[in-house]
């Protein structure tokens, strides 16, 4: 692994199995093993943020967004023969109007959405997703298997909140979907139907939501704060944090996570464990924790110096 880090600064990590991408704020793409390293070298196949993406089986499927030319993409890129360079953000401007558009390279398959995405996730061989028009289950070819509205709880809307999805998985047996006002749903994967449908009784808004079969679920707030929910209808525990957190991964029976300036775990007996630390990690990943200026370090207690 490089010292000099990944070369440009990250937006997330996209976890898959054996290796993940990082996405930057500008494009960029990497992808990179278990342990960070980098296999190939970073690119941006379309000249727009990726704003969400997910592995699916022998691909990976990204979103890329540019508000100002109004342009959504949906596209699989495939792993095997690496990531490719896409065109300019000039190609983009020039192409927004025309009806054959403009695709990331490289693409297996390529889609412009109507509406903005919120979330993505994958149930078995499919992906879900959610825009402000619905919800929707595709197979890796893009074909259409079911399409739905969003979930809706009518106490959030009597209270007038401003809600989004910001959460989607897989689980064994259903589709949990997460919203920021704290509305969970279960969905049948074979039609979309909702299942199971609860509030969380919280008092700030979901960042994002982590899922582990073995240890549950870390829900991510906006504030200074995190949610242990073992089952979904189980009765949440919050932990409060020195700062907000911005990724967390299960880890050999513990949670761990990373954020503004801090690390913490928290095993299943509910140790809990928190120190502090120069910078702000935005993803981590086996134990590693990687940073807003795009550098890999150690986590938590195991860090002696950046790798």
């Amino acid at each position: 692994m490089s010292r000099e880090g990944i070369g440009f600064p990250p937006l997330r990590i996209d976890r898959g199995e054996g290796e993940s991408i990082l996405a930057g704020t500008q494009g960029e793409i990497l992808r990179v093993d278990e342990f960070g390293g980098a296999i190939g070298v970073s690119c941006k196949p379309f000249p727009a943020t990726c704003v969400d993406g997910a592995y699916l089986e022998d691909r990976w499927v990204g979103v890329w967004l540019d508000r100002e030319f109004g342009e959504c993409r949906m596209a699989a890129l495939p792993l095997e023969d690496g990531l490719l360079e896409g065109a300019s953000r000039e190609s983009l401007r020039l192409t927004t109007n025309s009806r054959e558009g403009l695709h990331p390279a490289g693409s297996i398959w390529s889609r412009t959405l109507d509406y903005e995405p919120m979330k993505m996730g994958i149930s078995g061989e499919s992906l879900v997703f959610t825009t402000k028009s619905g919800m929707y289950m595709v197979d890796k070819e893009a074909r259409e298997i079911w399409r739905e509205e969003l979930p809706h709880w009518p106490e959030i809307s009597r209270e007038g909140i401003s809600d989004r999805v910001v959460g989607v998985e897989g689980v064994p047996g259903g589709v949990v979907i997460f919203s920021q006002a704290g509305g969970v749903s279960v969905i049948d994967p074979s039609n979309g139907s909702t299942i199971y449908s609860r509030i969380l009784n919280i008092r700030d808004r979901v960042s994002k939501v982590c899922y582990s079969e073995e240890n549950g679920w870390m829900i991510l707030l906006h504030s200074n704060s995190v949610i242990i929910l073992e089952k979904i209808e189980g009765e949440p525990s919050l932990i409060e944090t020195p700062g907000p957190v911005l990724d967390a991964e299960s880890l050999g029976g513990d949670w761990r996570w990373t954020g503004w300036r801090h690390d913490g775990r928290i095993s299943g007996d509910r140790m809990l464990e928190i120190v502090n630390m120069d910078g702000i990690g935005v993803g981590i990943l086996g134990g590693l924790v990687l940073t807003n200026d795009g550098h890999w370090r150690k986590f938590g207690w195991d860090n002696d110096s950046s790798l």
